[in-house]
């Protein structure tokens, strides 16, 4: 059974010669308040300051604290970026690495497997270098919609995507990355935001495409990717091969979004999917590149796309016509 606590008269009598002090001292200084303002003022008065330096300086701390928070996030977040840019500046490294050696690789191969490799894509620099004069605003521009980047104009304003970004260029297309070798998954996720997946990102159809045998490693990839991501997530697939220029702008006229894998000239120095997605009253064609904002801005005379044209004609190569299905 347990036992009742002890009591101590004499701390119980404290607490009760304490409590009552208190009492008579509050009523007291009611009572002063009101007969003697004066005195309950001089009375009151240290207790206020106190009170009042002790709010001061509590501010103060709080104000301090959340300094040091405020600083101590903000080096954490210098912290990872900086992380992120070396992590990216490594992977971009052996990238160019390993594009070197394959250089060296090529000029061993005869004519006919040079053209081959040639059409395998890589972030490299385009063969022909022109200052660009931009677009009209009202033809393509850059905006910001839902949170996303978008390029206005054409048959489709499309949700951007760029391989270089920090947020993609470091993620995997097979073992290689999407900012050396991840041109086709980046086109083919603008496609597929702007259409019929609205979640689609390079990351993501990265892994798919990898994941479903179209990743061939320092090539970038198979060129059944087109027709094989439109029988995955759903769109209208045209295989075009080569077309000429005045085909190729009623074709894009038409509607929908042309695939095109470029060989070396105004866009690479390898191979390169861009899109090409309206045509302008002019007679222009506006693109999507999925490494150049630049380009994307630009308006290309229809003839200079087919010049540039990879030289491959397997898969429907070079051109893929892609649209959303009919709703029926």
């Amino acid at each position: 059974m347990a036992k009742e606590p002890k009591k101590h008269p004499v701390r119980t009598l404290f607490g009760l010669l304490l409590l009552g002090a208190i009492c008579i001292g509050a009523t007291e200084l009611s009572i002063a308040r009101l007969e003697d303002p004066v005195l309950y003022e001089s009375v009151t008065a240290p207790a206020r300051e106190a009170y009042e330096d002790a709010r001061v300086k509590a501010e103060a701390y709080a104000a301090e604290r959340a300094a040091e928070l405020e600083a101590e996030r903000q080096r954490r977040e210098e912290e990872r970026r900086r992380q992120e840019l070396e992590r990216l500046g490594q992977s971009l490294a052996q990238d160019h690495q390993r594009e070197q050696e394959r250089l060296f690789e090529l000029a061993e191969l005869d004519s006919p497997e040079l053209e081959a490799a040639l059409a395998a894509q890589f972030a490299s620099a385009p063969t022909i270098r022109e200052e660009l004069l931009h677009a009209d605003p009202t033809i393509t521009e850059f905006i910001t919609e839902n949170g996303h980047e978008v390029l206005t104009g054409g048959n489709v304003s499309l949700v951007y995507f760029n391989q270089g970004d920090e947020a993609w260029a470091t993620q995997r297309f097979g073992p290689d990355s999407i900012g050396g070798y991840g041109c086709g998954p980046t086109a083919l996720a603008m496609v597929l935001a702007s259409t019929v997946d609205k979640t689609a990102t390079p990351a993501n159809v990265a892994a798919w495409a990898a994941s479903s045998g179209y990743c061939s490693p320092r090539n970038g990839s198979t060129l059944s990717i087109v027709g094989g991501a439109a029988a995955h997530y759903g769109l209208d697939y045209t295989p075009l091969g080569a077309l000429d220029a005045d085909t190729l702008y009623a074709t894009l006229a038409g509607g929908g979004v042309i695939v095109a894998l470029m060989g070396p000239g105004h866009f690479t120095g390898r191979g390169h999917f861009i899109l090409l997605h309206g045509v302008t009253l002019s007679g222009g064609i506006i693109v999507a590149d999925p490494n150049s904002r630049d380009n994307s801005l630009a308006v290309w005379d229809p003839q200079v796309i087919v010049n540039e044209l990879s030289r491959s004609r397997h898969d429907g190569a070079p051109l893929w016509l892609l649209s959303e299905p009919l709703a029926l």
